[in-house]
């Protein structure tokens, strides 16, 4: 009877930091979400219809910067263990072509800034915007490394290819941190990469004061968004040792 109320005292901590850090990532998706929402699709037609002429560049750019946008607020709330993984080659296959629709939506970009718009009508901007483009491109590369290591460490760890338990531990956490970096990396990508043209527009509307506020909002968005992932993983992995440790004292 001891044993029994020992655990379920220590569940119900668990229990409201696992209810707590679902609630801050569901808030913090749907706060980046409203803000790619009101970018895409209410604040850039405006602008666009306004204009008398667009440049053919542009359809293109604009095809590939609402691609990754997109493709990130999918993939941040459908991950691949989403409905029973039903969700999986989605967000395995909608990952790739954004990635590579977002280095076209990056590459066009710049070239417009620069060698096509005038960019000291708004030089602040052009900077703003292209430390945007260079940090997308960062973290798209950051986290495909990182879920290609992953998937190299898994394959080892399924093929056996590790000589004894501490080694295999240690292929574990190597697993995790790739997928954490993963993680972090297009949750960055999404909120901070993606959110910073964004975020330019904003000050437009309520004035440049406040941008660091602004910064420092989607930071934290970001930071909420990953501590659930983090936990599950480590969650998971816990569990997963813990029932290995049993059956290895029942044999």
């Amino acid at each position: 009877a001891h044993k029994h109320r020992t655990s379920t005292s220590k569940s119900k901590p668990s229990s409201f930091m696992t209810a707590t850090a679902t609630a801050s990532f569901t808030a913090s998706w749907i706060a980046a979400t409203t803000l790619c929402i009101w970018f895409l699709w209410i604040h850039a037609p405006t602008v666009l219809a306004a204009k008398g002429y667009i440049q053919p560049l542009l359809y293109v750019h604009l095809i590939g910067a609402y691609s990754i946008y997109l493709v990130c607020v999918h993939n941040t709330i459908l991950t691949p263990s989403a409905l029973n993984g039903a969700a999986k080659p989605f967000h395995i296959w909608l990952g790739r072509v954004g990635l590579i629709l977002g280095a076209i939506g990056f590459v066009t970009g710049f070239v417009l800034v620069w060698f096509v718009l005038d960019y000291t009508q708004n030089l602040g901007f052009s900077i703003g915007i292209t430390y945007g483009g260079i940090a997308q491109m960062q973290l798209e590369i950051e986290g495909w490394r990182a879920i290609k290591k992953f998937q190299l460490i898994k394959a080892q760890i399924i093929a056996e290819e590790y000589e004894n338990r501490e080694e295999l531990l240690l292929l574990e956490d190597k697993q995790d941190a790739q997928l954490m970096t993963h993680i972090q990396s297009m949750i960055r990508l999404f909120v901070l990469a993606c959110g910073i043209p964004a975020l330019f527009r904003v000050c437009d509307v309520v004035g440049d004061g406040y941008l660091p506020i602004l910064l420092i909002i989607v930071y934290s968005l970001a930071y909420f968004m990953a501590r659930p992932f983090s936990k599950r993983i480590q969650d998971k992995r816990n569990s997963e040792r813990t029932n290995a440790n049993e059956y290895a004292q029942l044999k």
